[in-house]
């Protein structure tokens, strides 16, 4: 069986989804645009949960008129003024209206209990929420709400404001003679067209004299602000409040009063729902396309750090290859052994007499197998430290262009110091990989070694002393040499491949030294990338998606869609 779905529930269920969508998209990175993103989300969220979704499950309750303005506009006294009755207090101290008053029909009244409605407000809420029930038959059609002030020097107060204009199906705009030209309300006003609210402007305390002069103005400037379209306009003339409700006498409403309750009749305020919600929806669409542009410049922002970053630790992979290349990436202990026992001569005079003078000879040059220990643990000793130098730099270098940053100098602030130098694993690390090199020297010896005679030669000489032989080879070469340097490296070097021919073959000798660079270049490049995750990792979690920007805009579109079915 087919179930028919009407359209306001298909809005309902897309909304639903986008404001899932929305809610978890997480504004981390501690740039200076990340509060106001966070706002954009806020408010997005509000729209969506507390205004669309309560409305378009209930498209029959009572419209809800918000009467906003600004300090001292007179909006107390108006409300007052409706019901002819002490609704909303005003004060002589500003602002005097500090939470938002609901006049309801008593038969409404729970509706603004603050569960499903207006969250946030209410008994064991953040902000009060005063209910005034009421039995007047204007409030069976449109329920009233006295908001505090949008321009109150009191930050919660603006906060309010903006959240009840988010959920209004009708905007009640009271400005004062006074005050009409001011720059604020019009700032106001342009958050309230582009929902395109349904506005009843109210200007009040207008001096008899001057109303014609007043009004005329008013209207040229809700024409130039594009609100002409909006301009239902009420005048109240200057004169004394009713010191028993706090109102002016019922007559000078009765005009505003018709047109409630004009929009209170069912024809009418359908119509005027169903305009609300069409704007309402509106602007979520345009606020979503507004928020995953955020969400890319968000993403944009923690790619930029983590490319810094990886361009620090490239730089330094890149100097390791050249070190390496060059034959200088270790001049210590190991190549210094090797160049005195080369440089005797003797190593020639075991090459001419054969292959047992040779293995005599290296016998004697390792000392049999501790030295050749200990030749592998100098070499493992000098590429770590070699390693761990050059994460040191590259997270020095990383650190710096990150302090240049406001949200890379927040995040090297929380790290306590930490991203200045190498991670604490890192040392451990280039250990392994050392290690796990030195066994793949072996192993590439063992696959090299061909057939059973090459393999005989090879484990005559010891495979661990071949390993070194190959070792030796990787680092005792010319290329980054000059001066007398030069020239003992370069007897050095010439020896060291004749033993490798010796014990290998020409060929195998040049195969396996390229290799053996080729895994050791591999190796330590893995260490440093693995130091700079820490730079890449942070600036990534601290960052939102840019996925989710396409995947918020996918969802925009499915409200779209459904909003055309809900008009039609």
């Amino acid at each position: 069986m087919t179930v028919d779905i009407s359209p306001a529930a298909q809005l309902r269920a897309a909304l639903h989804a986008l404001g899932e969508g929305v809610e978890s998209v997480a504004f981390e990175l501690p740039s200076p645009a990340r509060e106001a993103r966070r706002r954009e989300q806020q408010h997005l969220l509000w729209s969506i949960s507390e205004y669309l979704l309560p409305r378009l499950g209930d498209l029959g309750a009572p419209a809800v008129a918000v009467v906003l303005g600004s300090t001292g506009s007179g909006k107390s006294t108006l409300v007052n003024s409706l019901a002819q009755a002490a609704v909303s207090l005003p004060g002589p101290v500003r602002p005097t209206t500090r939470h938002p008053v609901v006049w309801a029909h008593e038969s409404q009244a729970g509706r603004y209990s603050g569960e499903g409605f207006l969250s946030g407000y209410g008994p064991g809420s953040d902000h009060r929420l005063e209910v005034r029930p009421s039995t007047d038959r204007l409030l069976e059609g449109v329920t009233v709400i006295d908001s505090p002030d949008f321009d109150s020097v009191v930050e919660e107060n603006r906060d309010m404001a903006d959240d009840l204009l988010a959920i209004a199906d009708l905007c009640i705009f009271v400005t004062s003679a006074q005050r009409y030209a001011d720059a604020v309300p019009w700032e106001f006003l342009e958050r309230a067209k582009r929902r395109s609210l349904p506005i009843v402007f109210v200007v009040n305390r207008i001096p008899a004299a001057d109303r014609t002069v007043i009004l005329d103005d008013y209207r040229r400037r809700l024409a130039g602000a594009g609100l002409e379209g909006w301009a239902e306009l009420v005048a109240i003339t200057e004169q004394s409040v009713d010191g028993g409700h706090g109102g002016l006498p019922a007559s000078e409403v009765a005009g505003l009063r018709t047109r409630l309750e004009t929009l209170a009749r069912p024809g009418t305020r359908a119509e005027l729902v169903r305009e609300a919600v069409r704007g309402g929806v509106q602007d979520v669409v345009v606020r979503a396309e507004a928020l995953a542009g955020s969400i890319e410049d968000e993403a944009g922002e923690g790619a930029g750090l983590a490319q810094v970053a990886e361009s620090a630790y490239r730089a330094q992979m890149s100097e390791l290859g050249r070190l390496l290349e060059d034959g200088t990436l270790i001049r210590g202990e190991v190549v210094a052994r090797w160049q005195n026992f080369v440089g005797t001569g003797q190593l020639l005079q075991a090459l001419a007499e054969g292959t047992s003078r040779v293995r005599s000879w290296l016998r004697r040059v390792f000392g049999g197998e501790p030295q050749v220990e200990q030749v592998e643990r100098e070499a493992r000793s000098e590429l770590v430290d070699a390693v761990v130098r050059r994460t040191d730099l590259a997270a020095t270098t990383a650190a710096g262009a990150w302090e240049l940053d406001d949200a890379g100098a927040a995040l090297l602030a929380e790290s306590g110091g930490a991203l200045w130098r190498h991670a604490p694993e890192t040392p451990g690390r280039a250990q392994r990989a050392v290690e796990d090199w030195l066994g793949y020297l072996s192993q590439l010896i063992e696959e090299e070694g061909g057939g059973r005679k090459r393999f005989a030669q090879v484990a005559s000489y010891g495979v661990n002393a071949a390993a070194v032989a190959v070792l030796l080879g990787v680092f005792v070469h010319t290329g980054g040499l000059t001066g007398a340097e030069l020239g003992v490296t370069a007897s050095a070097a010439a020896a060291q491949q004749k033993v490798l021919e010796h014990i290998f073959g020409s060929a195998a000798a040049r195969t396996l030294i390229i290799k053996a660079r080729e895994r050791l270049d591999q190796a330590l490049n893995s260490v440093l990338h693995m130091d700079g995750a820490r730079f890449y990792e942070l600036s990534s979690a601290r960052s939102a998606d840019r996925e989710d920007a396409g995947r918020i805009r996918d969802l925009a579109r499915g409200v779209e869609l459904e909003a055309g079915a809900f008009d039609g």
